[in-house]
């Protein structure tokens, strides 16, 4: 056998083996591939800390975090705040995410593993908006272990991974949103106004009363009454807008005043099938002395710095309530009295 046969010979050998390789495991051998146990996107470290952009897409859904000095904004809600633990708890997941399995090379069965067009991109981008780190993740799910697996699939790879530490990253905007809204120790409140109803309680008691009942009337047990100051003390909600028109006049409004001098007044307006809710605080340092009298509960040093604070955070923004939480600060007085049965 001549060498120019042999060497002929020698060459299909080995392109009948590559593509042997590509077939039964979808891996290009041309092409650098990470292995199980390491870094699923080798680099990121150096230069996580560059992010400055952060979007995140998964079909007509797109929420884009921004970074504006210290604090992190969605720019899908005119910049409201989003919680910044969420989004560090997602940057340190990427950097430190591992490839624990090779997965289908097959576009085909991408779908199967919610990648393909199901997935959700993830996009990092730095302060002149040029690309960090790009890709595609899967289907994802928390182990009892505490830890994560996801899909994901990489443009420098050849196959699909699942891979370690992904933290949630959901396209939906409203998840991002930093919540509380409000967060007031519930045993400071000493009256509610609400609905045509009254509640109320003295300092050293526990429960709350309804004031002006009725001889002919029964109370409604005792969490119900406390059911306002019990929501509103960790008040969330579940999307936001930015106010550029004034709003029409409110179908409710609900007043909170605690012992030591904080009001809030809750102003809801019924919109797009949702109640959404207004807030004010102000302070009255006469309402506070006039509480003094007792040892006032969880009572903040500075009760204006408080209620300035609350403002700072709320002012120019109206908030859509969860169901339940729409429900009971829309209460009236019935709603706090026995229904008698016949």
């Amino acid at each position: 056998m001549s060498e120019r046969l042999t060497n002929i010979l020698g060459y299909l050998t080995l392109f009948a083996i590559l593509g042997a390789v590509w077939v039964m495991f979808g891996e290009d051998p041309s092409r650098e591939q990470g292995a199980r146990g390491e870094r699923t996107f080798v680099g990121l470290e150096a230069r996580i800390n560059d992010v400055a952009t952060i979007e995140i897409q998964k079909g007509d859904l797109r929420t884009t975090i921004v970074k504006d000095k210290d604090v992190w904004r969605l720019k899908e809600r005119a910049g409201y705040l989003v919680d910044s633990e969420k989004v560090r708890a997602m940057l340190r997941g990427i950097v430190f995410s591992k490839r624990r399995e090779p997965k289908t090379a097959n576009p085909d069965r991408f779908s199967r593993i919610g990648l393909g067009a199901k997935a959700t991109k993830i996009t990092l981008r730095d302060d002149t908006d040029g690309e960090i780190l790009s890709f595609d993740m899967g289907r994802r799910k928390d182990t009892r272990s505490g830890k994560s697996l996801t899909y994901v699939w990489h443009d420098r790879d050849t196959r699909s991974w699942l891979v370690t530490e992904i933290a949630e990253t959901p396209a939906q905007a409203g998840w991002w949103l930093r919540r509380p809204l409000l967060d007031i120790d519930q045993s400071r409140f000493s009256d509610v106004t609400i609905g045509g109803a009254w509640l109320t309680r003295k300092l050293s008691a526990p429960e709350f009363r309804l004031q002006g009942k009725r001889a002919s009337e029964t109370v409604a047990a005792a969490y119900i009454l406390a059911s306002p100051a019990q929501t509103v003390s960790h008040l969330g909600f579940e999307d936001v807008r930015h106010l550029t028109n004034p709003l029409e006049k409110a179908s409710s409004v609900v007043d909170f005043t605690t012992y030591d001098g904080l009001s809030l007044k809750l102003s809801l307006y019924k919109i797009d099938g949702g109640v959404w809710v207004q807030v004010k605080a102000e302070f009255d340092m006469s309402l506070r002395n006039e509480g003094a009298s007792g040892t006032l509960p969880a009572a903040p040093a500075d009760g204006q710095a408080e209620a300035d604070a609350i403002n700072a955070a709320v002012r120019g923004w109206i908030f859509k309530l969860n169901e339940t939480d729409a429900r009971t600060l829309q209460q009236v007085r019935a709603d706090f009295l026995q229904t008698s049965v016949q």
